[in-house]
């Protein structure tokens, strides 16, 4: 938690403009809180430790508490009303004047849908590690194809991790393995589980070779018939892959969590 105690502090207490090497952070609006930071606060405001601060909702409130979650995603608030408090409470063990306020722009900034698996139940705990170690696999096996391949272009790789940068309005997104020919993509949903989704660029066999071709759809195939089956789907990209794969390159110069990497070559 040191980094996001760091940035939390550099946020609450900004350095002079002038001293600055990067543009300067604009104010924030308080009076004017999205629909996600008005739950934080109302469930801060709710969950009041001091019995004298705090506020007990009316039935409508907690209706409209309840359109408010429907309205940021989520299917109820068990999760991220848990995480609202664990998160606050460890950080104004740190910072003893942090109020709502500054925390809900601040957990609203950093949330991501990754953080509510640890309060899943044991059984999607389980499922979300055999889930993660599929990926995994399925990261390495790509890998193994590129070394086949003797064009530099086509053994290199992009890997994204989205869980500690600005989330771009997409919380559920936590990791993408990107070659020229296939991409994978870990997910979150709001009530902590994993899954991912694969596709493949149309030209594989063209890009490959027939051989290495039939191989990636033979390992792909095989997950609609083991235990992944319902976690694991081909999801349709609705550009020109070899565009898509151009961008990644490009983000890779620009946003620090896209990094390009070359596999080397295996001896065939």
């Amino acid at each position: 938690m040191g980094k996001i105690y760091d940035k939390l502090h550099n946020w609450l207490f900004p350095i002079d403009e002038y001293e600055r090497d990067i543009v300067t952070i604009p104010p924030y609006d308080y009076f004017h809180s999205t629909p996600l930071q008005k739950l934080i606060k109302d469930y801060l405001a709710w969950n009041e430790t001091d019995r004298s601060k705090r506020v007990y909702p009316t039935r409508i409130e907690i209706q409209e508490n309840r359109a408010t979650l429907r309205k940021c995603g989520f299917s109820d608030g068990k999760y991220i009303e848990k995480l609202i408090l664990s998160e606050f409470l460890e950080m104004k063990r740190n910072i003893p004047d942090l109020n709502s306020v500054r925390f809900a722009h601040f957990f609203e900034e950093c949330y991501h849908n990754v953080k509510l698996a640890r309060f899943a139940t044991l059984e999607v705990q389980k499922s979300n590690e055999v889930t993660k170690e599929y990926y995994d696999n399925m990261k390495k096996f790509l890998i193994e194809i590129q070394g086949f391949l003797g064009v530099v272009d086509l053994r290199t790789r992009i890997e994204c991790n989205f869980t500690e940068c600005e989330n771009w309005n997409n919380f559920s997104r936590v990791e993408e393995f990107v070659t020229p020919f296939a991409k994978i993509a870990l997910k979150c949903d709001t009530l902590g589980r994993f899954s991912f989704n694969y596709f493949f660029n149309p030209h594989l066999k063209e890009i490959v070779g027939e051989s290495l071709g039939d191989a990636v759809e033979k390992y792909f195939d095989e997950l609609d018939n083991c235990e992944m089956k319902d976690f694991v789907k081909m999801i349709p990209l609705e550009r020109r892959y070899d565009r898509y794969f151009g961008e990644l390159l490009r983000f890779t110069k620009i946003y620090p969590h896209y990094k390009a990497v070359i596999t080397e070559k295996n001896s065939l």
